[in-house]
């Protein structure tokens, strides 16, 4: 039978314990601070890349689009972006701004059942005694698809040399269908994860969609 550990000893296990503990992050603060150091660049009042324009290529997810539409939605999408201030509207600061343009294609469903896929509504006209007709109605499973044209301008800011952020408020023009036509506003936020100089893992979140993809800086 083992005996139980004195207080004693208790008392040194711990302290042994809470000194390898602090010792420990200690040398992650050490080590990350340096790092810090070493990368940070939002504070450098330039744009760490040398680069002119943005092609990101991407998948998207929409949810509750603009317009007539119901439901969910993914597709695919491309957008190109221009730089035209590498120095940008922060003195100090390491910002850039863009203009950006894009071509999104989604395949929406009107709602989801565990039975699968039902149709939906899409329009409606005034019946008798203050009813509601519909009209026109989504088909082949209740799928339908929007092709939006995104057109932002896009805030960069330099964090570090593996991480840059950015905001892009725009507008989106949407088609769909027989509804045609129209116009809805654009808002998203994103990051960047920088693979190398030239080649980021881009994610973008905002209305009407959210996107994943790749951006090659050329």
């Amino acid at each position: 039978m083992q005996s139980m550990p004195s207080t004693s000893q208790v008392l040194h296990r711990r302290a042994a314990a809470a000194f390898s503990a602090a010792a420990a992050l200690g040398l992650l603060c050490s080590i990350a601070n340096a790092q810090l150091r070493d990368e940070v660049v939002i504070r450098d009042a330039r744009a760490p890349l040398n680069y002119e324009l943005e092609i990101e290529p991407h998948i998207v997810v929409g949810t509750n689009p603009p317009g007539a539409g119901q439901g969910y939605g993914v597709g695919l999408g491309v957008r190109g972006t221009l730089l035209i201030l590498p120095e940008g509207f922060l003195p100090r600061v390491n910002d850039s701004v863009a203009i950006g343009f894009g071509f999104d294609w989604g395949r929406y469903a009107g709602s989801w059942a565990f039975q699968g896929y039902r149709d939906q509504c899409l329009h409606f006209e005034p019946g008798p005694n203050g009813t509601s007709i519909c009209t026109e109605t989504t088909s082949n499973g209740g799928t339908y698809s929007y092709f939006y044209l995104p057109a932002v301008m896009q805030w960069n800011f330099w964090l570090t040399r593996r991480w840059s952020a950015f905001g892009e408020p725009g507008v989106n023009i949407y088609y769909l269908g027989s509804h045609g036509i129209g116009f809805s506003p654009a808002a998203y936020v994103g990051g960047r994860f920088h693979i190398s100089d030239a080649i980021t893992l881009t994610g973008r979140l905002g209305y009407p969609t959210v996107a994943l993809g790749v951006s090659f800086l050329m």
